[in-house]
């Protein structure tokens, strides 16, 4: 059996040595098994233990509810979801507040994409307050707001013929 290897083995491969074994047994009398009966009943065990194997490790890993990967996500949500609560109504609207009314009992026994989404909503609805608060306090001081990747830095429109000419306030990567 050495000669095969393990996993050869726990594919259903066996050896012929196997075989042989078998028939210096039924030879003797002390197995009333055929060779091809042993041989087809060792085979067809290694196969429902091989493949009672790859559905254990579907199960474990790939389950959307209790599979691995799906513990850690919801780990990862409801910690995420934890420090959103714990800002508070800091950073929302008056009219987002209650995306902080959640339930997170659900989040062990769900998929956790509910909870995924409201995330996402609590979180667009912190940015939009922020980019909202940016363009008054822009607005304010009489300037534009330019949009640089994920950065926004306020500017003043030149006047006169070129209206494209934008200068960029100190401290912004234009």
């Amino acid at each position: 059996m050495d000669k095969i290897g393990w996993r050869i083995f726990m594919e259903g491969m066996i050896s012929v040595e196997v075989a042989k074994m078998q028939c210096e047994m039924e030879d003797a009398g002390r197995c009333k098994l055929t060779v091809k009966a042993c041989s087809k009943g060792l085979v067809l065990k290694l196969l429902e233990v091989t493949h009672g194997q790859w559905l254990y490790r579907n199960v474990h890993v790939h389950d959307k509810v209790s599979g691995e990967k799906a513990m850690r996500r919801k780990k990862s949500i409801r910690t995420e979801l934890e420090y959103q609560m714990s800002l508070g109504e800091n950073g929302l609207a008056e009219e987002d507040q209650y995306l902080l009314e959640l339930n997170l009992d659900g989040l062990d026994h769900s998929t956790g994409e509910d909870q995924a989404i409201w995330l996402l909503s609590l979180k667009a609805a912190r940015k939009a307050r922020q980019l909202g608060e940016n363009r008054d306090n822009t607005a304010a001081a009489g300037g534009i707001i330019l949009a640089l990747g994920s950065q926004y830095c306020p500017g003043v429109i030149l006047e006169g013929e070129s209206a494209a000419a934008i200068l960029v306030a100190p401290g912004c990567n234009a």
